[in-house]
């Protein structure tokens, strides 16, 4: 695929933005800090330049980079093992989580748009070889899966949907409640279980194309030759099995969560391309700096809470949780076949030309969730006359209601079916 560099200044910004956005008032920050700040925000200056293009090549190496420095990382806090092991086994759990999280929601996404690599036949490879690592859904289910996603997104015919569906997301919570749900499902055994036990069940049962199957219990022999072999039984549950499905498996969630506002219209089928884009908003991590105004000690307390944010809140979330591209997801559902490994600016190119295709969110992973879960009817970053669906003309309740009416209601069952 061929890059490109985009060192052209930009136009002004579209004239429905209220104000500069947060990106633009860290302009006066130090120069050297500029490609860091265009990292965790997602968003790039107005009139900079790209200092490094990216390739997915690239994306690739570096989610491989950040595997290799979270297992070594964890090798070294477990031997020996000290006081200091345990907050160190944490970062490195996390740092491998991520860049597993790379691979998957990166490269894997893009072979399933067959623009990783230039080749079909590449693009099953590298999506074959790295959902098999991972104990993901083989590559041929998972492309079917995603391009029902693409076609009628946030609806009942969307995977994810169902998913969010059946650890008990609903729209229209108050903040308690919604923490409540967040915190139960994190750390919720049946939701992790069933998680990983259906990814590992789709390596090994009912998997087509054959040679898929015989890679899973090809991995699956390597696995245990090399545990037995080396004695690393611990070392491999510990550095690989726990970030590859606890962790990783948070993350993906998380992720899903904060990918579109799921509930917006109800999550019926058919909808207006004005519609659809709605569903999708950029989610930018950071805020605005201080304000001038502000003098005096309130000032340095305004400022050690900006940095603690930028560099603990924000970086986190962008390193473990919306990795990669992903924070212009927008600009993936209106160009899917952009040049996706240099999307900030290819966003920022396109939102100059049609402002009226995207919307954005800016803050932390919370802020994110609220959004695009609707907590307290949270509507950040939508037009101010566009009403969300309410539930009980969504398509979910509707299904679900008229389930119940057709099932007898002496069946065991019906509760089950209403309540699903």
């Amino acid at each position: 695929m061929t890059q490109k560099t985009h060192d052209a200044p930009r136009q002004s910004p579209p004239p429905a933005a209220a104000g500069p956005s947060p990106r633009e008032t860290m302009r006066g920050l130090p120069r050297f800090m500029q490609p860091y700040l265009t990292w965790v925000t997602g968003v790039p200056l107005q009139g900079g330049k790209q200092l490094i293009p990216w390739s997915p090549a690239k994306a690739g190496i570096l989610g491989l980079v950040q595997i290799a420095v979270g297992i070594t990382g964890g090798a070294f806090a477990l031997h020996p093992f000290t006081g200091w092991s345990v907050p160190m086994l944490a970062l490195c759990w996390l740092v491998t989580s991520g860049g597993m999280r790379r691979l998957d929601v990166v490269v894997v996404h893009q072979t399933l748009h067959r623009m990783f690599t230039k080749s079909t036949r590449g693009n099953r490879i590298v999506g074959e070889l790295i959902t098999t690592l991972f104990w993901r859904t083989p590559y041929d289910e998972n492309r079917k899966e995603h391009l029902l996603h693409h076609a009628y997104p946030c609806s009942l015919k969307d995977g994810d949907t169902h998913y969010l569906l059946s650890t008990g997301m609903r729209p229209g919570m108050t903040r308690g409640e919604f923490r409540r749900y967040l915190w139960g499902a994190l750390f919720s055994p049946w939701h992790h279980g069933r998680f990983f036990f259906g990814r590992v069940r789709s390596n090994f049962i009912g998997v087509q194309p054959k040679y898929r199957l015989v890679m899973s219990l090809a991995y699956l022999a390597a696995t245990v030759a090399f545990v037995a072999l080396t004695g690393w039984w611990v070392e491999w549950l510990v550095l690989w099995v726990v970030p590859v499905s606890v962790l990783f498996q948070s993350c993906t969630y998380l992720y899903t969560m904060t990918e579109h506002r799921w509930w917006l219209f109800g999550n019926h089928e058919r909808l207006s391309r004005d519609k659809r884009d709605l569903l999708t908003f950029g989610r930018f991590c950071g805020e605005a700096v201080p304000d001038a105004s502000v003098t005096g000690p309130r000032r340095i307390a305004a400022w050690t809470r900006w940095t603690y944010r930028h560099f603990v809140v924000h970086s986190a979330y962008r390193m473990f949780v919306l990795v990669g591209d992903t924070v212009q997801h927008d600009l993936h559902h209106v160009m899917p076949a952009c040049d996706w490994a240099n999307s900030p600016w290819i966003r920022a190119d396109d939102v100059d030309n049609r402002p009226e295709r995207y919307t954005e969110v800016w803050g932390s992973l919370a802020d994110h969730l609220r959004a695009a879960g609707q907590v307290d009817n949270d509507v950040t970053g939508l037009p101010d006359d566009v009403s969300p669906t309410a539930w009980s003309e969504s398509a979910s309740v509707v299904l679900a209601a008229s389930t119940a009416r057709s099932t007898p209601s002496t069946s065991p069952t019906s509760a089950e079916s209403s309540g699903q």
